[in-house]
């Protein structure tokens, strides 16, 4: 089962709550976009032999994907267990300059 978060654990690594998920979510992209690209680089791989390029083999490879997604872990955990591990740095830019 699920436990509750205190806010106070991510105000630790953060100045507010809002920032805090914001760098959360900002990362959880990153860590989806990098799985995104390596279950493509692996069907890719598994398809270079392959020279048929038929609907069928598509959907295939369409449903092969959504079942490697489900195997991995979610971005979300992933980048909230960075934050609280202190993995996570984070700097704002000065758009005066």
């Amino acid at each position: 089962m699920n436990e509750t978060l205190p806010i106070e654990k991510l105000l630790e690594h953060s100045g507010s709550i809002y920032e805090a998920v914001v760098i959360i979510a900002r990362r959880a992209r990153q860590i989806n976009e990098r799985q995104r690209q390596l279950i493509e680089k692996e069907v890719a791989l598994n398809n270079a032999g392959s020279n048929n390029n038929d609907d069928e083999d598509d959907f295939v490879e369409r449903d092969y994907v959504d079942s490697q997604y489900l195997k991995l872990p979610k971005p979300t955990t992933i980048a909230l267990q960075e934050m609280l591990e202190g993995k996570l740095s984070f700097e704002y830019i000065d758009d005066s300059e």
